[in-house]
């Protein structure tokens, strides 16, 4: 059969994984996708099959659901584990839900752990439909991969060429009692309207209409490719990402901002926020920062690039250590490397960020203000309030990266001494 077919087309992948993870919703889907598996895993050797249901709490039925899931699973003899989760409140439950939901997949996979998902290629339809609408580009319209990076593991989606019918055909050939959420028939939920009114209307129309849908996500998925293969990250000396600016019109910038995001696979601010950020960066006058937050990471133009820093940059460090001491947190990380001239091994230093208006002499400069060393060398904005000093009792001796102080009678430097060095906080994004 078709579902059969579909995962004998992955089975190299499949025998490859550590474990084989089914999200069991317990539907016709989730259900058939499990059935399948366990076949499958019949004829050829398989990974050990793990059933993981995700139980979201907003149901009169969800604990019901997860007893009929966990029944199924033993019936089908493999193991079975619920998550529960809570759903914020918000604009859509739907979005609440699904972040819920893959936080949880996302926390259960291990290294070598293939996640499956029962989607199917109406459901493919729905979302390249849906994303037209709200007026996505080409990686939206390119629909839901058919696998990528989760976590520590991975997530495969192996029925996507298969249709929802051809899926309740295998329910009901193989006799499958799956659950029936009600709340899928509401079509005040955007993809219920779009399943139950307006495909239907489609489809009497274009009987073939999936199959054109198909070849569009797949042609934008070409085209979202060759996006990300002509961006070009570069790093500051502090090791933050940053896009040289050689965009000659908004539009462009817009295009660009867009498949770096991508390419750092970092989430996507909306359409309208990010064309109106790309068109600041190139109306704005030099000494203006046009900035715009999404979620944990912050993007900012300076001088002739776009940088990107952790949207809350910590600038409360203030520790007591010893020169040489290797130390780290929120703020960063703090090492040291050998010079010809440097601060003395294991003397007492603190550590600090700058305040309002102190300056220092260094390398027999005339003193200057912190900020306008910080400037000179080259720092980011958004990275210097929070860049870490290094003192000998009330007297700045270093600015890491920068130079020793030449002024300070605490602690002078010596020859064949130690230079600290600053790493800022990195950016993780995930999959």
């Amino acid at each position: 059969m078709a579902l059969l077919s579909a995962l004998v087309a992955q089975q190299a992948s499949l025998q490859s994984a550590e474990r084989l993870c089914v999200g069991f919703s317990g539907g016709a889907d989730s259900h058939s996708l499990l059935h399948a598996l366990v076949e499958f895993s019949q004829r050829e050797s398989l990974p050990p099959i793990v059933a993981l249901h995700v139980n979201h709490g907003l149901h009169e039925n969800a604990d019901a659901w997860a007893a009929h899931c966990a029944e199924v699973a033993s019936g089908l003899g493999v193991s079975f584990y619920e998550q529960v989760v809570a759903v914020e409140d918000g604009a859509s439950l739907e979005a609440q839900a699904r972040d819920a939901r893959y936080r949880a997949f996302e926390s259960f996979l291990d290294v070598g752990d293939i996640l499956l998902l029962g989607h199917h290629l109406d459901d493919q339809v729905e979302t390249v439909l849906f994303r037209l609408i709200r007026g996505a580009g080409p990686s939206g319209l390119a629909g839901m991969p058919k696998q990528r990076l989760l976590g520590r593991g991975s997530l495969f989606r192996p029925l996507l060429g298969i249709t929802r019918s051809q899926i309740e055909d295998y329910a009901s050939a193989n006799e499958l009692a799956y659950l029936n959420d009600s709340s899928n028939d509401e079509t005040r939920f955007d993809r219920n309207f779009l399943r139950h009114e307006v495909l239907p209307r489609i489809e009497s129309r274009w009987p073939g209409y999936r199959s054109g849908f198909a070849r569009s996500a797949a042609l934008s998925g070409e085209l979202a490719e060759s996006e990300i293969a002509v961006s070009r990250t570069q790093y500051t000396r502090w090791g933050g990402p940053y896009l040289p600016i050689d965009a000659h019109d908004a539009k462009t910038l817009h295009r660009a901002l867009h498949a770096w995001l991508r390419e750092l696979k970092a989430p996507l601010p909306d359409f309208t926020g990010l064309e109106e950020f790309a068109r600041q960066c190139m109306q704005a006058q030099g000494d203006k920062l046009p900035e715009l937050k999404v979620g944990d990471y912050l993007m900012q133009r300076w001088r002739q690039g776009i940088h990107l820093y952790p949207a809350n940059m910590d600038c409360s460090v203030d520790l007591a250590c010893k020169v040489g001491d290797a130390v780290a947190g929120a703020w960063g990380a703090l090492s040291w490397q050998e010079a010809s001239t440097g601060l003395p091994m294991g003397a007492p230093i603190s550590i600090r960020a700058p305040l309002t208006g102190e300056a220092v002499s260094l390398g027999q400069r005339p003193r200057r203000s912190v900020n306008q060393w910080l400037q000179e060398a080259g720092v980011p904005p958004s990275l210097r309030a929070g860049y870490p000093l290094v003192l000998a009792g009330d007297e700045i001796i270093a600015i890491p990266d920068i130079g020793l102080s030449t002024d300070c009678s605490k602690l002078p430097s010596c020859k064949g001494g130690l230079v600290p060095l600053w790493t800022p906080p990195k950016i993780v994004f995930g999959n």
